[in-house]
């Protein structure tokens, strides 16, 4: 049985669109893990600065370290040489928020515990317009969660990111295991 052109183009269709679904949910489930860690980092950091606002710079001192060797050690696991590149970006990154923080100088650590979220927030939908519509549903949740605490919750601020921030992260993280 011979196909016609028109069967076999659509066959190539269906073909390319079953690859791009697959690679996309591959790599929500690659993402998973480390949505669930630094939803764990986020409710510890963002808990213990609320208990503890004197030592806010040094719980994140501790905490940040922990979360970016994690993430590193998950990366090594899958063995494609993706290790510079997750130092890379945690290197843009470190060089983006020194240079924020340089021009705008915040006066407070809410500030500070926002402007990181917020920015991470435009990195998801940054990726999810190139990886996945659930990157950009992500983004936006975090935004929003964080601008409205920021806004509404004026004394426990941290301790809304612990719960809402970190619990959303942890949840976007099973979320992305979803297939």
């Amino acid at each position: 049985m011979m196909l016609s052109p028109q069967d076999a183009a659509s066959a190539l269709r269906d073909i390319e669109t079953t690859q791009l679904r697959s690679a996309t949910l591959h790599g929500y489930a690659r993402s998973s893990p480390h949505f669930v860690l630094w939803g764990v980092l986020w409710v510890i950091g963002y808990g213990l600065n609320d208990i503890f606002p004197v030592y806010g710079g040094a719980i994140w001192a501790a905490v940040v370290p922990i979360g970016l060797i994690a993430g590193l050690a998950a990366m090594s696991r899958t063995g494609r040489g993706l290790g510079w590149r997750y130092g890379a970006v945690v290197a843009t990154f470190v060089g983006f928020f020194c240079a924020v923080f340089a021009v705008m100088s915040p006066v407070n650590g809410r500030q500070v515990a926002a402007v990181i979220p917020l920015a991470l927030a435009a990195a998801y939908m940054l990726a999810g317009i190139w990886r996945g519509p659930r990157f950009v549903v992500t983004g936006l949740m975090v935004a929003g969660l964080t601008l409205t605490g920021f806004f509404l919750v004026k004394v426990h601020f941290f301790l809304w990111m612990a719960g809402v921030g970190g619990a959303s992260l942890i949840l976007v993280g099973l979320w992305l295991r979803q297939v």
